[in-house]
């Protein structure tokens, strides 16, 4: 495992092997040979009110298409987390995570054609996050 810091607020573990990709404001990454793909971006809070994860998920649902709520095994401590699915015509799912805390929200994507058991190293490294800016 390898720590990794794509933006200056969070930082997350990853396999030795991942692939990454980081521009301005997504970081991608992902395995040869594999269907998984994390990608993340993040907004920092500089005043107001932090809108919850539930609320963030719920606006990027009323775009459109269809969708299933996400029930996530896992948590993150003092992270307010919300997820939801949906599939592509190409039959590729993309499973949407909204974690927020106080002052960073985190939006991620694991998106994978087939089972997504297949990756268990993206779930893994989005419940590794935890943010910098604290």
């Amino acid at each position: 495992m390898k720590s990794a810091k794509p933006f200056p607020s969070f930082s997350l573990d990853l396999p030795d092997d991942i692939q990454a990709d980081t521009d301005a404001t997504v970081a991608s990454y992902w395995k040869q040979d594999d269907t998984c793909l994390l990608q993340l971006s993040s907004f920092v809070r500089k005043s107001g009110p932090q809108i919850s994860a539930t609320q963030r998920l719920t606006d990027r649902m009323r775009a459109g298409g269809e969708w299933q709520t996400v029930r996530l095994v896992r948590t993150i401590e003092s992270c307010d987390i919300a997820a939801a699915s949906t599939k592509d015509r190409d039959d590729t799912s993309w499973v949407h995570v909204y974690l927020v805390w106080d002052l960073l929200a985190v939006h991620a994507t694991v998106s994978h054609k087939g089972q997504s058991s297949a990756c268990d190293w993206a779930w893994d490294a989005l419940f590794s996050i935890r943010p910098v800016v604290m």
